[in-house]
């Protein structure tokens, strides 16, 4: 790779070493490139780099030629990027880069996009155009309405290829499969993995091809869990990378707020946070037409508005997959859209927050403005626009078309709100087990099962804390851990689970962990199994996350939820107390102050609070029910009656 200040020369060659394989590449086409300049649509270029994985310099290196003023270029040139070799191991290690690139005779090139993905699934995947993404994973869009997603359309040259490499898959006939279901989701890892587990049910009990579109850092997770014995479970990319916003700077500062002013207004985002993908899940959809036409889109509560547009304009039926019921409107007068809490210890604060910013109706008015801006070019009026539908209000809309909403939750978990409409239905809790068959073992491994045995033949209770991979400082964390060992009235050791925060311990605090550590008495971990860990805990601190708690829960033992309590965290902190397994809510800053007033209520024989008590006799479901069959059933029925795609009355 040769660069000549900001401009590209490139020599199709090997960068490293002696070559032994070669990859080769027929680049067709680009969609969709937008306009980098002022007056002519770019000049566009693509250069493909074979990369190893953690290296920062590639193995090959190879560009097309620049298509001039073309917004959608052609090129038809084929490519041969030597490797070093081709064994087994440097395909799994290997990636290959595509940068999309605006050529400038006066100025510099401008990058446009990049798409990464492994060599691995390059060779072996069903031909599919590549999605362009930004720096912050942001998928690349046209320039003009209604701003489609620019992609990369290749081939492989397998006469280029050694004859161990592996081959493309060549999709089943489409008859395959009796129906198809497109998933569509955003977020963090806790929003994609109950899909995953719904279209894992979906395949392995029905035979349905399920497409899965999100975010492209969950690409492999989707892929490690669709090893399915009937049906198939599919990937396609949505652009976005929320895990990577939430871990800014920025991020950190938005989930370490604890007013409900802040809550709500994360909450009247999210939606318009992911306006951008809108076109890309369009496209998705209309171009499944030609292989096997989309049945029934199922959708995440941050995709709401979103699936309504791509319902109408594809005309596919839809039914929503709700973890977050309490953004769902009500009227009813105790149904708050946010959960308040003790978030300033100052009663006065707290009450007047807790009027002004948790109601529905505060909740509409922020989304309005969010999502009806008229200054905003990702606007849910402009998306609609595009594709030709009139305005609406999306929660009147799906209630006026009874439109499915499916919330993977017990009956009785809360109170269901009077005016709700008859297609919203709960079911069960669903959980993803990756056990070995036939395995019964109930070992957690070093040094686990060693602090735990040691922790009992002293007689001590143990606790678990954990936030999961929510941002909590490790100063609260570790003055947590040490108060409740040091001052709880009963013998207690304490294990943490979760992401360790790079934030340095005050020396006081740092020498009292080390010392509670070498007694036995603390353990820090950045991950365990939590099937296993959960049934020898005698008291739960936890972050709030669904799956989290309610496994917790099915424990039946005393339980406090805390930490930077976002959205529907704060929702089962509420459900847990109203419960009565456990105190009323507070942030984890708060929770400092109180945690060994928790720990001495949770673990004293005459059960005091009656946490206990309650604990012992609620019912959160067997341990052993993963809640798959009762909600992938839920979705099986809907196909009984009559499914109508959206219809929005001019």
């Amino acid at each position: 790779l040769k660069m000549s200040g900001p401009k590209h020369h490139f020599e199709v060659t090997s960068v490293r070493g002696t070559m032994a394989a070669a990859l080769g590449l027929l680049l067709k086409k680009a969609n969709n490139v937008p306009k980098m300049d002022l007056v002519n649509d770019s000049d566009a270029y693509v250069v493909v780099e074979v990369m190893t994985k953690g290296s920062p310099e590639p193995v090959a290196s190879a560009q097309t030629q620049p298509q001039a003023n073309n917004n959608n270029p052609v090129w038809n040139q084929d490519l041969t990027l030597p490797m070093e070799d081709n064994s087994p191991g440097t395909i799994n290690d290997s990636e290959v880069k595509f940068t999309l690139w605006d050529d400038n005779t006066l100025f510099p090139n401008r990058k446009i996009g990049t798409c990464t993905l492994p060599l691995k699934d390059l060779l072996t995947e069903p031909e599919v155009p590549l999605l362009f993404g930004d720096d912050d994973g942001n998928p690349i869009l046209g320039s003009s309405e209604p701003y489609q997603p620019c992609e990369l359309e290749l081939d492989l040259l397998t006469d280029s290829h050694p004859e161990d490499w592996p081959t493309r898959a060549e999709n089943d006939p489409p008859e395959t499969y009796p129906k198809h279901i497109f998933m569509m989701t955003r977020g963090t890892r806790g929003d994609v993995q109950p899909f995953v587990c719904l279209a894992r049910g979906m395949a392995e009990m029905h035979g349905w091809l399920v497409t899965i579109c999100t975010e492209y850092r969950w690409k492999s997770f989707v892929q490690k869990n669709s090893d399915v014995s009937r049906g198939r479970i599919a990937f396609r990319p949505s652009g976005g990378d929320t895990e990577s916003r939430t871990n800014s700077a920025m991020g950190k500062w938005a989930t370490s707020q604890k007013t409900e002013f802040m809550q709500m207004m994360m909450l009247a985002e999210c939606e318009a946070e992911f306006f951008p993908s809108a076109t890309v899940f369009i496209n998705h959809i209309l171009r499944l037409e030609d292989y096997k036409p989309v049945d029934l889109l199922v959708f995440g509560f941050t995709l709401t508005g979103v699936a309504a547009v791509a319902s109408e304009h594809c005309q596919k039926p839809m039914a929503g997959f709700y973890l977050q019921p309490s953004g769902i409107p009500s009227a009813d007068e105790d149904w708050t859209a946010i959960q308040d809490i003790n978030s300033h210890g100052i009663g006065l604060i707290d009450s007047i927050e807790s009027s002004l910013f948790t109601s529905h109706e505060s909740l509409k008015l922020l989304k309005d403005f969010a999502e009806k801006n008229p200054f905003a070019k990702w606007n849910i009026g402009n998306i609609r626009g595009w594709y030709g539908l009139p305005s609406a209000d999306t929660w009147p809309l799906l209630k006026s078309q009874n439109t499915p909403l499916i919330i993977p939750m017990k009956e009785g978990t809360f109170n269901r709100p009077s005016d709700w409409w008859d297609g919203i239905q709960l079911t069960d809790f669903i959980f993803l087990r990756r056990g070995v068959p036939g395995s019964d073992s109930t070992s957690l491994g070093e040094p686990l099962d060693s602090f735990i045995s040691e922790a009992r033949a002293s007689d001590a209770k143990v606790g678990l804390m954990t936030f999961s991979s929510m941002p909590v400082a490790r100063t609260t964390v570790v003055d947590i851990l040490v108060k409740m060992v040091e001052g709880c009235s009963f013998n207690l050791s304490m294990i943490y689970v979760g992401k360790r925060q790079p934030d340095e311990l005050p020396s006081e605090l740092s020498t009292k962990v080390e010392e509670l550590v070498a007694a036995g008495r603390i353990i820090e971990l950045e991950r365990a199994d939590f099937g296993q860990l959960f049934k020898q805990m005698d008291i739960f601190i936890v972050h709030g996350g669904l799956g989290t708690t309610v496994e917790a829960l099915r424990m039946k033992k005393p339980m406090a939820v805390t930490g930077p309590l976002l959205l529907d965290q704060r929702f089962w902190g509420r459900v847990c107390h109203e419960k009565g397994v456990g105190p009323p809510s507070v942030s984890v800053d708060l929770f400092a102050e109180s945690c060994v007033e928790f720990a001495n209520g949770a673990l004293d024989p005459e059960d005091p609070q009656g946490w206990q008590g309650k604990a012992a006799e609620s019912d959160w479901g067997d341990t052993a029910e993963d809640g798959v069959e009762a909600n992938v059933s839920c979705f099986a029925q809907l196909f009984d009656g009559e499914l109508q795609p959206v219809k929005t009355d001019a």
